[in-house]
């Protein structure tokens, strides 16, 4: 899930991670060559930004305001690091393509703070017991699943013509 430290993004919003700050205070870019590719034919409304890559989840929006002013990066999240670092150690090509899953402003409802089991599945039943022995959390659990949502419905519509552009520049 990626966060919005930025209060100007909004959930749905395109995020192209130019870097990605570790926790442990690494920095990775991504890809020169991807990243002019990507500029190319850059969606309407796409932020080529810095990303901070989290080893604990970032869960109240006092944490993404200090990230954001502690390092301008524009979003974070508990993957991208893990796949630059990745990517780097291979010697392989990297680049970023997020969407803001939640704004800067709001803080994860503690329902939602066990909701991804190691594997990346989703513990439904986790979730809504949690919820249900504290309801009070349920319209904010409804806000994070519509914006959730919101940039699931951006990365649906971006990365077809985007993993095109790119598979399109390697000259195979």
């Amino acid at each position: 899930m990626l966060r919005g430290l930025d209060p100007a993004l909004k959930p749905g919003d395109l995020i192209i991670g130019e870097t990605i700050i570790a926790d442990d205070g690494s920095v990775y870019g991504a890809d020169t060559y991807l990243l002019s590719v990507i500029r190319e034919e850059t969606p309407v409304g796409a932020k080529f930004a810095s990303l901070f890559g989290a080893d604990e989840i970032v869960d109240s929006a006092m944490k993404k305001s200090a990230l954001f002013h502690n390092h301008g990066c524009a979003a974070v999240d508990m993957e991208s690091h893990g796949a630059a670092r990745a990517a780097a150690r291979a010697g392989a090509p990297f680049i970023a393509i997020r969407a803001i899953a939640d704004p800067a402003d709001r803080a994860l409802p503690k329902a939602a703070l066990e909701a991804v089991a190691p594997d990346g599945s989703t513990r439904v039943f986790k979730t809504l017991g949690a919820a249900l022995r504290d309801p009070k959390q349920f319209p904010e659990l409804m806000k994070l699943g519509g914006d959730s949502a919101a940039a699931t419905k951006t990365l649906r519509r971006s990365l077809g013509p985007l993993f095109a552009r790119l598979f399109l520049c390697f000259d195979l």
